[in-house]
């Protein structure tokens, strides 16, 4: 195992968070779901695998966790049957099993597409008879953490912290629009070096393309369709807050500015993902204007959206250069991205991966086994239909949970639908392009939120009940002082 100059700022930060508490150690955790490219610890044992910061960090939240009895009660309470808690630990814990013992039980049945490093640690993709391999183990600790930092943020969020840890999303996602900016910054002036030290884990880096004129964006992710769909993640939380009246300041230019950096980064994942979480929003606020549950921003909202934004795109159909531009922008990325070379070698993942969930008669080669292109055939091709079933009801659940989000108060209600609305939009962006069953630790965030706002709320003592009802005295206390 080999420790990186960040993994020691890592280290120093786990051990801070463990210290002051869980209002710092959320604060961390969202941040660092940004260092999408940067490594913590090097482990050539496993074929070069990198320890990403955030799930280190996650390490120490948990130990945090633990050492306060009320808040790893809540986070137990979680994962409780029926909730969205106990569905999602179904799924993760039935993946786990699945990596042991299914790529043994159906060794050389059929032919999988792997990933796998040559002895200079370099990834490569190459199709070989189904065998068990070092992602089943790796792959099996990320999804195990993606369940603890769940279980960890519905507890917290039902212990009354939804408010905070909304807010340091919002947070977040400036910062990831600051990331972008860098990223833009540091190519313009011919330093892309600058940022490599965060541009540091074992992956292929894609920083220094251009798209029809176009620098793509990638931020501290190692790829732009990376950086597309988390900042699509941020834009559909801030979205929803702003247009549910949210009390934050932020809302609406994170909203704008995120979008802006997501119509330049010329990511087919975020383009497509974000037209149809664009339609959902449509569809959400033309029911919310029709049952008479509408803010101003719900008018204004579908005004842009379905009278000026037509009006936009005809005015720019009258200017032939500007028109041409964007032409060629949407061909390259949309109408000419499957007859790529790209985009051959994903269709041949993903037609490969669905060929395995039948040659395993449905049961899965294992989690960790089969890389693919689409979310959709990584469930099905890893964890077969039990587990695909799994998930689907987990989605179901949190799903009637916003549904019946009338039981809980305004402000979690609308942190609530914010989170569920930044779920989906990560389910749509790994539906397009993700490679594998984990959709990482902000979808544990934003899931874990939605679940534990839209929950009844935990019931706490009397000297916490005495606190949440004073928030001078809750703002000036640094640790969640439930020990």
């Amino acid at each position: 195992m080999t420790i990186e100059p960040i993994g020691f700022i890592v280290l120093l930060l786990g051990l801070a968070l463990v210290y002051y508490g869980s209002r710092f150690a959320i604060t961390a955790l969202c941040i660092s779901t940004l260092l999408g490219a940067a490594a913590a610890f090097q482990l050539p044992a496993l074929g070069g695998s990198s320890i990403q910061p955030s799930h280190l960090l996650l390490l120490f939240v948990t130990i945090g966790v633990l050492l306060r009895p009320r808040q790893k009660q809540a986070a137990l309470v979680s994962l409780a049957y029926p909730g969205p808690g106990f569905w999602f630990a179904a799924y993760v814990l039935f993946s786990a099993v699945s990596a042991f013992f299914l790529p043994r039980i159906f060794a050389g049945a059929t032919l999988v597409y792997s990933s796998a490093r040559s002895t200079s640690g370099v990834m490569s993709i190459m199709a070989s008879p189904l065998a068990p391999g070092s992602s089943n183990l790796t792959q099996s600790v990320y999804l195990l953490g993606d369940l603890v930092c769940f279980a960890i943020v519905c507890g917290l969020a039902r212990l009354g912290y939804g408010h905070f840890i909304a807010r340091q999303l919002i947070v977040t996602a400036l910062v990831c629009l600051g990331f972008a900016l860098l990223d833009i910054a540091t190519f313009t002036i011919g330093q892309p070096d600058l940022l490599d030290f965060i541009r540091n884990a074992n992956y292929t880096m894609h920083t220094a393309e251009v798209i029809g004129g176009f620098k793509r964006i990638v931020g501290s992710f190692p790829e732009a369709s990376a950086y597309g769909a988390a900042a699509l993640v941020f834009f559909s939380f801030t979205f929803i807050l702003w247009l549910e009246r949210f009390p934050s300041r932020f809302t609406g230019f994170a909203t704008v500015s995120i979008g802006l950096t997501l119509i330049l980064c010329t990511s087919t994942t975020a383009y497509v993902a974000g037209l149809f979480m664009i339609g959902v929003a449509i569809l959400f606020s033309l029911k919310r204007l029709l049952s008479g549950q509408a803010t101003r921003p719900y008018a204004t909202f579908l005004l842009i959206t379905l009278l000026m934004v037509p009006c936009a795109i005809m005015a720019v159909a009258l200017i032939p250069s500007a028109w041409n531009a964007v032409g060629d922008l949407a061909n390259i990325t949309l109408a000419n991205k499957l007859g790529s070379q790209s985009g051959e070698e994903r269709t041949a993942w993903n037609t490969l991966a669905l060929v395995s969930f039948v040659e395993t008669a449905t049961f899965g080669a294992g989690l960790g086994t089969v890389r693919a292109s689409s979310f959709a055939a990584a469930l099905l091709s890893n964890v077969g239909l039990t587990g695909t079933v799994l998930f689907v009801l987990f989605l179901s659940s949190l799903l009637k949970a916003a549904a019946r989000s009338k039981l809980v108060n305004r402000e979690n209600r609308a942190i609530g639908m914010a989170a569920v609305f930044a779920s989906i939009a990560q389910i749509a962006s790994a539906t397009i392009s993700g490679s594998s069953t984990d959709l990482g630790l902000l979808f544990s965030i934003t899931a874990g939120l939605a679940s534990g706002c839209l929950a009844a709320p935990y019931p706490l003592p009397n000297r916490m009940a005495r606190l949440q009802r004073t928030p001078a005295s809750l703002m000036s206390t640094p640790v969640f002082s439930s020990r």
